[in-house]
C-alpha cells in the first residue's frame, strides 16, 4: 500500500513540475508598458508656442478652423493625426484632426469671445436686452446682479 502512495505522490509532483512556469528572459516590467492600461485616448504630447485642438470631422468644422489659422499636426509618417471619436452621422466612423495655432494667435481669439461677453453682461445689467431700445425692460431698485458658479 505504501509503494501505491509513494508512487502517486511521485506521480503528482512531476505533474506539479512539469506545469509550473518556465524560466524566460522578459525585459523587467518597469521597461514595458502593459496593453490595456488607462490611457487617455485624445493624448498627444504638446508643442511650445501652440494651442492644440481636436477637431470632429463634421462639414464644415476643419475647413473654418483651417480659415481661423489652424494648421493639421503632422506624425511621425508625416500624415495628420487623426482619431476615431465615435460615430458618424451617416454611419461610419467620426474622426476628429489634430490642429494647431500659434499660442499668440489663440490668446487674441479668446480675448475677442471674452469681450462679446463682457458687452453682453453690461447690457444684461443695465437692463437692455441685445437688439432693443432699452424700452419695456425692467431693472430693480436693487440693479442686476450676475455671479457666476462654480
Amino acid at each position: 500500500m505504501n509503494e501505491i502512495i509513494d508512487r502517486r505522490t511521485r506521480e503528482y509532483r512531476q505533474q506539479q513540475a512539469a506545469t509550473a512556469a518556465p524560466a524566460t528572459d522578459l525585459p523587467p516590467r518597469s521597461a514595458r508598458k502593459p496593453f490595456g492600461s488607462m490611457t487617455f485616448k485624445l493624448d498627444y504630447p504638446q508643442r511650445e508656442g501652440f494651442h492644440r485642438h481636436w477637431f470632429n470631422d463634421i462639414p464644415g468644422r476643419v475647413s473654418r478652423a483651417l480659415e481661423a489659422g489652424y494648421e493639421h499636426v503632422k506624425g511621425n509618417d508625416g500624415k495628420s493625426v487623426s482619431r476615431t471619436v465615435g460615430t458618424a452621422e451617416g454611419g461610419g466612423a467620426l474622426m476628429a484632426y489634430l490642429m494647431e495655432i500659434p499660442e499668440a494667435w489663440y490668446q487674441e481669439d479668446m480675448a475677442k469671445e471674452q469681450q462679446i461677453i463682457d458687452d453682453k453682461e453690461a447690457a444684461m445689467k443695465r437692463g437692455v436686452s441685445p437688439g432693443s431700445e432699452g424700452e419695456g425692460q425692467y431693472v430693480p431698485t436693487q440693479g442686476i446682479s450676475i455671479r457666476q458658479g462654480k
